[in-house]
């Protein structure tokens, strides 16, 4: 695979080419391993967007909200996509990580976009302080401590949650990753439903709730 032929959303991608991805310790960490999903065709890429907008359009109630997060070059596939799911992109919140990014590129990442909207069909619900920032000053977890190699602070994921839900109520994220939202969740007394596709990973999350909850955490078979 060559990535100097992909475009708009591989160019910028944080995790590895597979080639490329090497372990710094014996044993393969879990944000050692590459992306599943990082390194496909536009069409794919677009078709995989469809699917995950679409599924969460699906669940999502009238006026209720969604925060995608992304870097720049998804200001161009995103939005076409979320419209096309019935889902409202109203604006951008940046994420300012307090400690740039090492890049290859002539300027150090050292932001991020959050896609922030709701499903059409109500008037949206927020739940935050007036006059709330779009930019959210949040230091990015510490590289020695990443345990998902995009990994989100937990604390962006509590305001977006507190912002846009109340206690009790669900939340759901269809990119598990490190359990950033769970965690988030359970802090502010919200239910979470994540999906996650690397084996790896998934344990990665339920070590992490079980360690925060002191809970066990209990595995159900899949219905056939």
């Amino acid at each position: 695979n060559d990535t100097r032929a992909k475009t708009h959303h591989q160019q910028l991608d944080l995790a590895r080419h597979p080639s490329k991805a090497k372990a710094t310790h014996a044993q393969l960490r879990a944000k050692d391993r590459p992306l599943a999903n990082d390194f496909v065709s536009d069409a794919e890429f677009d078709a995989m967007l469809l699917a995950w907008f679409g599924n969460a359009s699906r669940v999502l109630l009238p006026g209720h909200t969604f925060y995608v997060w992304g870097g720049y070059a998804n200001l161009a596939n995103y939005p076409p996509a979320l419209s096309a799911s019935g889902l409202y992109f109203a604006q951008a919140i940046i994420w300012d990580k307090q400690h740039p990014v090492l890049t290859r590129k002539d300027f150090m990442g050292a932001h991020e976009q959050a896609f922030y909207g709701w499903k059409e069909g109500a008037a949206h619900r927020f739940f935050g302080p007036p006059n709330v920032p779009d930019l959210w000053q949040v230091k990015k977890v510490n590289p020695q401590s990443m345990i998902h190699l995009t990994e989100k602070p937990v604390e962006l994921a509590e305001r977006a949650i507190t912002y846009s839900s109340l206690p009790g109520e669900n939340v759901l994220d269809l990119f598990g990753g490190s359990g950033s939202t769970l965690v988030g969740a359970e802090r502010t007394g919200r239910t979470a439903y994540l999906m996650e596709l690397d084996p790896l990973y998934c344990d990665v999350i339920v070590q992490r709730y079980e360690a925060l909850s002191g809970a066990k955490a209990e595995r159900i078979a899949a219905e056939v």
